[in-house]
């Protein structure tokens, strides 16, 4: 959490925004922090949970402590430490790359940023208590990251997607997070750029709003907030029911 900001840094400390190319190098440097971030707690979690599975399958078996009980606790403690870990990559990241100094910028950049790495590390908890064993859950992780990476509506948006392979683009976390940051990012930036394509000057804010074909929008932000923090229940919900219901315990 400070290296890999300071990488960030090391590339964008106080870039400044001339031309449309400037804004693609932010929206792109805001989607790669982001998505590695959460990609990597999510890495990150599974081992450390699957070396408590056993733990909790003894516990259950003793009936010391109920399925509820250990969800509830293993849910807060990740809560609790993922707000950390969020706080501790945003100051080392945010403020030094020249991103939207506007409290409502990095209020909403903060809060999307701490929502999607609990999403995240919930995601984790779910393989590990899902799927028999760490080495298959490590495996679909990285699979579905990649999935879910290519289907978050920044290189292929929305709009331009197969209907066909539209629902991955619905159901992609990282859809709803990037739409969150990097909205929030540029809502309130309404100074004009060169546009090199078409040779004239453009707000920011439109350029990026048409760069994506409408498929993100700053009216969507409340909306794609709010989502993360249901998926974050849906996810909490199906880790209490693998933990009361399934069980990979060898005899």
């Amino acid at each position: 959490m400070v290296f890999m900001p300071l990488i960030y840094v090391s590339c964008f400390y106080d870039m400044e925004v001339k031309t449309n190319m400037d804004v693609l190098n932010q929206m792109a440097l805001v989607f790669m922090a982001v998505s590695m971030i959460c990609i990597a707690t999510m890495s990150t979690a599974i081992p450390f949970v699957a070396r408590s599975r056993n733990v909790f399958y003894r516990e259950k078996l003793s009936a010391m402590y109920s399925p509820a009980a250990h969800s509830l606790s293993l849910a807060a403690v990740e809560l609790i430490y993922t707000i950390v870990l969020s706080s501790m990559f945003f100051h080392g990241f945010y403020w030094l790359c020249g991103l939207n100094t506007d409290t409502e910028a990095w209020g909403v950049f903060w809060v999307g940023l701490a929502s999607s790495l609990v999403l995240w590390s919930y995601f984790g908890h779910f393989l590990v208590y899902s799927l028999p064993t760490m080495q298959i859950a490590v495996l679909l992780a990285g699979g579905l990251a990649s999935l879910l990476f290519v289907f978050s509506g920044f290189m292929i948006d929305g709009e331009n997607l197969a209907k066909g392979w539209q629902w991955l683009y619905w159901i992609s976390p990282l859809h709803y997070t990037l739409e969150t940051v990097i909205m929030s990012q540029f809502k309130s930036q309404f100074g004009l750029v060169a546009d090199l394509v078409v040779g004239k000057q453009v707000p920011i804010n439109q350029y990026v709003e048409g760069y994506f074909h409408g498929a993100f929008s700053y009216d969507n932000i409340n909306r794609s907030l709010g989502l993360l923090w249901v998926i974050n229940v849906v996810l909490q919900v199906l880790i209490l029911l693998c933990m009361a219901k399934v069980n990979h315990m060898k005899r």
